[in-house]
């Protein structure tokens, strides 16, 4: 579910409330997720509930995480990343939250 404008979800009168830009509730099926895709100038933070989300990116990491876990990215001058859901049949379902960082062009870290 989108709370604001969010991928194939537009509305301008709903693009985030102060610095908070996305919460999104996800349910990812088993062996399918979100394919390697960029982020700039924003802090995104996971939350997984049920199941396991596996994240890669172009710094170099590579995680699954478990229920109860945080990740956190910040996207800075950019990142690519992947997310997926790394069990063949188990859904994962998790939150997702960005936030629009105080200041642009921070280094991108995990």
């Amino acid at each position: 579910y989108h709370t604001f404008s969010f991928a194939r979800y537009y509305d301008p009168r709903h693009m985030g409330f102060r610095a908070l830009r996305v919460i999104n509730e996800d349910r990812v099926r088993g062996g399918s997720g979100f394919g390697t895709h960029g982020h700039d100038d924003m802090e995104i933070v996971t939350c997984v509930l049920e199941g396991e989300l596996a994240h890669r990116d172009s710094l170099g990491h590579e995680a699954t995480l478990p229920p109860g876990e945080f990740q956190r990215m910040t996207a800075g001058t950019g990142i690519e990343h992947s997310e997926f859901n790394p069990s063949p049949d188990r859904p994962v379902h998790l939150y997702q939250i960005w936030i629009e960082p105080d200041r642009p062009g921070r280094t991108p870290e995990y």
